[in-house]
């Protein structure tokens, strides 16, 4: 069974599944929401895959919303219904990575953040710096964006040692232990001189980095992969000795969680200082919002922009959408479920 069916099932699964162990079993009224709103997010998903991306991200937008309800219905305490989007863009005439959407009052966006565990934005946030946050979207920026990239993060399963000169009672060398991890950066490698200045502010741009420091120093830790792809080795002092496996692993969780496939682990920047960005279902959320009510309410724009012959954004955008049709429902099942739903990534030629 191939990801996309399996995804496809557990959705359908969750329409029982979810009744006996939620707040579904406490009320009619979010049970039958909760099937009807599961039915049109489908029914808007199949309607997406058939238009063109001219017309998509309303289908995508409207069927996530309905997901949402979905989600407020099974999980949220008290007040679990909205009626209004808790977003705003205050300027649409904007270029596409430049249009910004903020959080106005409160409505789905805010209900289902917190249904869902997701740190709420207060700030605009501008379509470039959300595409560039998200995985899947980050190695296809938008035409003339620098905003900060989600990065590739591999974790050690074990942890490292390195030798001191602490000693003991006993004249027996300790050593230190620590947490180690390589991400993976898309751009030109800092020469030996600028490493150090670089990292400082390498690690300043994403949260999950705090406390880590370049294993074994600035010339050792960087590895030129080939042109625009570089890896650096970062550690962390471990909390306590002798970690197993599975501590190791909820370390890294709360800096860079597993994303969608096994052992995939991605850095996010962050949008605002000391908060975590939007989980990527919220992000992606922000994203559909903007790209639906551009369509609605600025068609000569939108298809502008997706003009393949004269947008130079065109293709990212045309990916983008064809990625939701994929990301969207493994999110929104991780969203029903309150727990990630990993899948073996499929291999890459």
């Amino acid at each position: 069974m191939d990801g996309t069916t399996a995804i496809r099932l557990g959705l359908r699964h969750c329409r029982t599944s979810l009744t006996e162990k939620t707040k579904l079993q406490d009320s009619a009224a979010r049970r039958k929401t909760f099937s009807a709103a599961l039915q049109q997010f489908e029914e808007q998903m199949k309607a997406a895959e058939v238009v063109s991306p001219a017309t998509r991200p309303i289908n995508l937008y409207y069927g996530l919303v309905q997901a949402g309800l979905a989600i407020t219905a099974a999980h949220a305490e008290g007040t679990w219904t909205f009626d209004k989007h808790g977003l705003k863009i205050p300027d649409m005439k904007r270029g596409v990575p430049d249009i910004a959407v903020r959080p106005e009052g409160v409505g789905a966006f805010q209900a289902v953040s917190d249904a869902t565990g997701s740190e709420r934005t207060t700030d605009a946030i501008t379509l470039g710096a959300l595409w560039n946050s998200l995985p899947e979207l980050a190695e296809i920026p938008l035409e003339g964006t620098n905003d900060i990239l989600a990065v590739e993060l591999m974790a050690d399963r074990r942890t490292s040692t390195e030798a001191t000169d602490v000693w003991s009672a006993d004249h027996i060398a300790e050593s230190a232990e620590f947490l180690c991890a390589t991400a993976w950066v898309n751009e030109e490698m800092p020469s030996l001189p600028n490493r150090k200045a670089w990292l400082q502010d390498f690690i300043t741009k994403y949260p999950g980095l705090e406390g880590s420091e370049p294993w074994g120093g600035e010339e050792e830790a960087f590895r030129e992969a080939r042109a625009r792809r570089f890896s650096v080795e970062l550690c962390w002092p471990a909390p306590k000795r002798g970690m197993q496996t599975g501590e190791i692993a909820e370390f890294f969780d709360a800096r860079a969680p597993v994303y969608r496939f096994n052992e995939d682990r991605h850095l996010r920047p962050a949008f605002e200082p000391s908060k975590a960005p939007p989980t990527p279902l919220m992000s992606w959320w922000l994203l559909l919002y903007s790209f639906s009510m551009l369509a609605r309410y600025q068609p000569r724009q939108w298809t502008d922009a997706l003009d393949i012959d004269k947008s130079p954004d065109a293709a990212a955008l045309e990916y983008a959408l064809d990625a939701a049709l994929e990301v969207i429902p493994h999110l929104v099942l991780e969203g029903l479920r309150q727990t990630p739903i990993l899948l073996s990534k499929p291999l890459a030629l």
